[in-house]
């Protein structure tokens, strides 16, 4: 569900005002109102994708902090890669966020992680704590490269390239 119930009655609120508009003619409005829908619409979209984007980055900080890699942490890095992929796109060739666009989704979606993380790492810590333990220049360098294979690789690739980048050593 993209729109929680607010969001939902601001939409058919502006939707009966779309109609007002139209029936009585009123084009200069009707197309501010369909603008603010698609915004509104956009919006979503990126806050949909920021919540995968800050389950990668808590499982990077994971890897980082303790040095170790599970299974389940990268399966949680190939789903969000998936996810992350197929919400994406606006059309064949377009997508909400552009491949050398994430830095700054990255860089709002931080803090979220680290408090995300600060309940896992080392079976749970002080988020200011887990915050001066991260290398935050080391985190933005894979979470690009990692989310640059979602705009050139097919799914099995990505999972493939995570499996290979994140292998895990048995004992």
């Amino acid at each position: 569900m993209p729109f929680g119930k607010l969001g939902k009655i601001v939409i058919m609120e502006e939707i009966l005002e779309l109609k007002n508009c139209l029936v009585h003619q009123e084009y200069d409005r009707a197309y501010a109102i369909v603008e603010e829908l698609e915004a509104m619409g956009r919006q979503d979209k990126i806050n949909n994708l920021e919540s995968f984007l800050v389950i990668l980055l808590v499982h990077l900080i994971k890897i980082q902090v303790e040095k170790r890699v599970t299974c389940s942490w990268r399966n949680s890095i190939s789903n969000s890669l998936l996810a992350i992929q197929k919400r994406n796109k606006l059309g064949k060739k377009s997508h909400y966020i552009k491949s050398n666009n994430w830095d700054e989704h990255i860089l709002y979606s931080q803090f979220e992680a680290i408090l995300g993380a600060a309940k896992e790492v080392f079976e749970g810590m002080d988020y200011q704590e887990l915050e001066r333990l991260v290398d935050f220049d080391k985190l933005i360098f894979p979470a690009n490269e990692l989310l640059a294979e979602i705009y050139t690789k097919n799914p099995r690739d990505i999972i493939e390239s995570v499996e290979s980048r994140f292998g895990i050593k048995r004992q």
